[in-house]
């Protein structure tokens, strides 16, 4: 089951140089981790499949973190609800590459997360103005607790695209 810690598809995700709109799917397939629908879009639980890419991660002694991803293909769907009742919709984005930098607030009791290119990041039932995903193209600036557990506290800006993908599912 996914938790917070693999909720961050930032380097392995998100909008990138091509989106397909959803559509039907011919069979619906297991997807990769399926996130239930009070922690992703509230009316059916969300599949996600990801396949292809690679992530770098470098730790610097005080404490601040990169992420950096080359592009994957994503595919988010549409699972019903407790596995029952999908509409068959799901949405495939091809990406290239993202970089997530969490950086130590003064205090260290949060850090800033910065998300630039094509990052994928599903909000939970807990966090600021959750539930919900997204794929972001551009950049995302956001308040966490840490960078494993990536509850947000919130989002301090955002410029670029931004698709609701629980939209798109419906």
């Amino acid at each position: 089951m996914l938790g917070k810690k693999s909720r961050w598809f930032a380097p392995l995700a998100a909008t990138a140089a091509l989106l397909l709109a959803a559509s039907p799917a011919s069979a619906v397939t297991k997807p990769d981790v399926v996130i239930p629908a009070a922690d992703s879009c509230g009316g059916f639980d969300l599949g996600l499949t990801a396949t292809g890419g690679r992530i770098k991660e470098i730790r610097f002694s005080n404490g601040n973190l990169y992420r950096v991803g080359t592009g994957v293909v994503l595919t988010w769907s549409n699972q019903g609800l407790n596995g029952s009742g999908s509409n068959g919709k799901t949405y495939t984005v091809k990406t290239s590459g993202s970089v997530a930098r969490y950086v130590k607030n003064p205090g260290g009791e949060t850090y800033t997360l910065t998300l630039t290119g094509h990052n994928g990041f599903i909000f939970f039932s807990t966090d600021s103005g959750g539930p919900g995903a997204f794929q972001y193209t551009g950049r995302v600036v956001l308040t966490v607790d840490n960078p494993d557990g990536n509850n947000v506290k919130s989002v301090d800006t955002s410029a670029g695209k931004a698709v609701d993908i629980c939209a798109r599912l419906r």
